[in-house]
């Protein structure tokens, strides 16, 4: 298909999103465009993040620390959380949308398209801007907080490594396809993430109103994926598409998150080999397989974007031991 809303000859799906209607939702929709600011009220009782969701809460050395760590361990987990979009939506999200618009590519896209990846690179700074706002307003309310360094995301670490074994003339390509696999991911699990109980209500409402464009976002970068696949030159296909099933293994690990607990364990405790051994322990027995629901996400856009019926890509699978 062309980029003005025709079939895709391998799915029959027409991508709306590709066309003039992204536009009409975006203008009547977007977060820019309808909602104020968003502030947090520390009047409210409730968690910056799930307990449930975060695993360091169950560490020997957490459990006789008290409440007050409990609370400023999730505070920080939500720092995390913050700083993590700021880096995503800039670094990665924003960067490939500007390869759709200034990149020499092998594929064209229609003036729709482009206007509709403008809009979401609006969406993106704005995201960016108010977790930024929310990071001051944390900062400005719990000054005693200690300082981390926070490990490169699982998402980036997939890109870099992953280009590594590529040649360059595939590079924005890849880039592409990957931040449109980031980008179908993970909608509805952030807001049932964030929707568990005990929540704070400010952080509640800031993920479920980021969510409104996510949504959005979603529908128009899984067109975007279904019609670059299957525009792309067929050695583009199997270049990068041999790679795509390590690239699911890095960017689903739970590395960075490891990287952090322990960072954030052994400021409480100041013995870094020990928050590394009760971290580890912590996530012993976690494995990456098809089985795990995120997998199953990721995997399902792949399907059906028609990318898993390529022999490359179901050979990467092959090797990993995966059937797909």
């Amino acid at each position: 298909m062309n980029a003005n809303g025709q079939e895709t000859p391998e799915t029959g799906r027409t991508l709306s999103s590709l066309t003039g209607e992204y536009t009409v939702r975006w203008e009547s929709r977007s977060s820019v465009r309808t909602r104020p600011r968003k502030t947090i009220d520390f009047e409210e009782e409730g968690y910056f993040f799930p307990e449930d969701k975060q695993p360091l809460l169950l560490a020997d050395e957490v459990a006789s620390l008290g409440g007050k760590a409990k609370n400023d361990i999730l505070v920080q987990s939500f720092y995390k959380y913050l700083h993590d979009i700021v880096n995503l939506e800039i670094k990665e999200i924003v960067a490939a949308c500007s390869k759709i618009l200034y990149a020499d590519l092998p594929v064209e896209f229609s003036e729709e398209t482009k206007l509709n990846t403008y809009s979401v690179i609006i969406d993106e700074y704005y995201h960016v801007y108010i977790a930024q706002d929310m990071i001051l307003q944390l900062e400005e309310q719990h000054p005693d907080l200690k300082p981390l360094d926070y490990p490169i995301s699982d998402s980036r670490r997939a890109v870099i490594e992953t280009k590594k074994h590529l040649d360059p003339k595939y590079h924005d390509v890849f880039e592409i396809l990957a931040n449109c696999c980031f980008e179908t991911t993970l909608v509805r699990e952030l807001v049932e993430f964030f929707n568990s109980p005990g929540v704070h209500p400010s952080i509640k409402y800031y993920v479920n109103d980021h969510m409104n464009d996510e949504s959005r976002h979603y529908a128009f970068f899984y067109d975007l994926m279904t019609y670059l696949w299957a525009e792309v030159p067929e050695d583009y296909r199997q270049a990068i598409g041999i790679h795509l099933a390590d690239f699911t293994l890095l960017y689903l690990s739970v590395e960075s998150e490891k990287l952090f607990n322990i960072e954030l364990l052994g400021s409480f405790i100041e013995d870094r080999e020990q928050a590394r051994t009760s971290v580890e322990a912590l996530y012993a027995g976690f494995e990456i397989t098809p089985d795990v629901p995120i997998v199953k996400n990721v995997l399902r856009a792949f399907r059906n974007a028609g990318m898993l019926d390529h022999p490359s890509v179901r050979a990467g699978f092959t090797r990993i031991g995966w059937t797909v």
